[in-house]
């Protein structure tokens, strides 16, 4: 005869929990709570298979962090500073190594998204780096975000064409 036992709820809880926090899994989560201060954004995440809430915080000091809050509140059709009527709508997260993250994340978050995608993240951050510094540098950065394609192959090619006659110059002197 077998004893056939029942699980209590917090057993069921574990397991679910444990069968769904798989690398690379996603799921829908609700933001229950916006928390915002000054130096940072606060989200809680409820799922409904489990009582367990996730807390997802952003510096608002950090461009990383800045540029994932963006991308979430773009995802849902508001504006930056609208973050608080992201509570009590669904997001779409997925399990990494991190936890859970939301998937507009990916992208910037370390060995998840494409390389493309990350490659784009990287020089976007780089480029809001750089136009935070002074002067020259600022007119620069804003300067090249308004070439064109055609304009930024085109000055490569003159580069390319001014570096050889620099050298074949410097190779007959």
């Amino acid at each position: 005869m077998t004893d056939v036992s029942t699980t209590s709820t917090e057993e069921y809880e574990l397991l679910t929990a444990k069968q769904k926090e798989r690398h690379g899994n996603t799921e829908t989560a609700t933001v229950q709570d916006v928390r915002v201060s000054r130096a940072q954004v606060s989200l809680t995440l409820a799922f409904d298979w489990t009582a367990d809430e996730t807390r997802l915080v952003y510096d608002l000091d950090d461009a990383r962090d800045v540029r994932k809050l963006e991308a979430l509140t773009d995802e849902r059709g508001f504006e930056f500073a609208q973050v608080g009527h992201l509570d009590g709508l669904t997001v779409s997260v997925r399990y990494t190594s991190q936890g859970w993250v939301p998937t507009t994340h990916l992208p910037y978050t370390e060995s998840e998204g494409s390389i493309a995608e990350t490659f784009r993240t990287e020089l976007e951050l780089f480029g809001r780096e750089l136009a935070r510094t002074p002067g020259f540098l600022r007119r620069f950065v804003t300067w090249t975000n308004s070439l064109s394609t055609k304009q930024v192959i085109i000055g490569v090619i003159i580069i390319k064409k001014l570096l050889v006659v620099a050298v074949l110059v410097g190779l007959v002197l």
